[in-house]
């Protein structure tokens, strides 16, 4: 018998409170140190329970990893590499990238812990490989058409977009503030410039 629309909802909610918990645990206390047995005490379920979403702990550690990047990958790619004003273009997606790193301290603890280890999470590493490659040429080609219009000097423009992604992910990694803190918007005019603006 099919479960119902609500009965669908709750299980759906109960999964992502596994998969949250998890993300905490596996963030803080790396992927040997966390079990299943502390994500389902952590999420308030019994230990069977988990094995409904997940049937091992590698696929939990996998979900916890991957399924977070495909919402990030929905804000970090909205953006026209080919916009009538490449510089403000880059302003609003500055603004907006930084806010989104604001809010991922503990998802980001994840993924310095995979890519440190890229030997033994390389499927893990090769999705977000893919992702931080594919956001760079993206990014490269809005850089570039700010070149052809003289909005930013010429340099070269993928490195340009490698030196933008680790300083979203440092200025995360080091700073402790909240998220809503008023001096994340304080970086904005610094990543800017690393775009070389022509002024």
């Amino acid at each position: 018998m099919a479960a119902s629309d609500s009965q669908q909802q709750k299980m759906k909610a109960k999964r992502q409170r596994i998969l949250d918990e998890a993300i905490e645990l596996f963030s803080e206390h790396g992927y040997n140190d966390t079990t299943i047995a502390k994500v389902a005490k952590a999420s308030g379920i019994s230990f069977g329970s988990v094995f409904t979403y997940f049937s091992t702990k590698e696929e939990l550690f996998h979900c916890a990893v991957i399924e977070p990047l495909g919402q990030i990958t929905d804000v970090m790619m909205n953006f026209d590499p080919e916009a009538e004003d490449p510089l403000a273009e880059l302003e609003r997606i500055v603004k907006t990238h930084i806010k989104l790193f604001a809010k991922l301290s503990t998802y980001l603890s994840l993924v310095v812990q995979v890519i440190g280890h890229d030997s033994r999470f390389s499927e893990q590493f090769e999705e977000l490989n893919r992702f931080h490659d594919a956001f760079c040429l993206k990014l490269s080609k809005l850089i570039e058409n700010g070149q052809v219009k003289g909005q930013l000097i010429q340099t070269d423009s993928m490195y340009a977009a490698y030196s933008y992604m680790s300083l979203l992910l440092g200025l995360r990694l080091m700073r402790t503030d909240n998220f809503d803190h008023e001096i994340w918007e304080q970086f904005v005019p610094f990543a800017l410039n690393l775009f070389g603006p022509a002024r």
